[in-house]
């Protein structure tokens, strides 16, 4: 009986789809392609140490950094996003686009090692021991 109920409702009901023009409104959390800029990376490779899906793979040379990612791979966690202090991974907030071929959607880039200047260190002050006298 449930079976026809349901039958009958698919059959007389209205579409719950939309036409192809049309597409569904994105919503504000949705987490799309991970987006890279090479400029504000500092090497760390934070990145591909906490994508667990293996989409994101990370080389360091003493001359340069090679980033790659694969869409393909990707279960869009942004774990990857969240361990970048550095702020050079985002997320788009468009929907990824039709791929037919594995590989398709594969991104890398290689980027010259840029020297991360260490901030100075304030002086210490030397304190006298305790009972020394001035």
């Amino acid at each position: 009986m449930k079976t026809t109920l349901m039958l009958l409702k698919n059959i007389f009901g209205r579409a719950v789809t939309v036409r192809f023009p049309e597409a569904p409104a994105i919503h504000p959390g949705y987490r799309g392609l991970v987006e890279y800029d090479a400029t504000k990376c500092t090497g760390c490779s934070m990145c591909a140490f906490r994508c667990t899906s293996h989409a994101i793979k990370f080389r360091g040379t003493k001359t340069e950094l090679k980033w790659s990612y694969d869409a393909a791979q990707c279960t869009f966690c942004a774990r990857c996003i969240d361990g970048c202090e550095a702020g050079a991974l985002s997320m788009s907030s468009q929907c990824p686009p039709v791929y037919f071929t594995a590989g398709d959607l594969k991104h890398a880039y290689v980027t010259p090692r840029v020297a991360v200047v260490p901030k100075p260190t304030p002086p210490t002050a030397v304190l006298p021991a305790i009972g020394e006298a001035k």
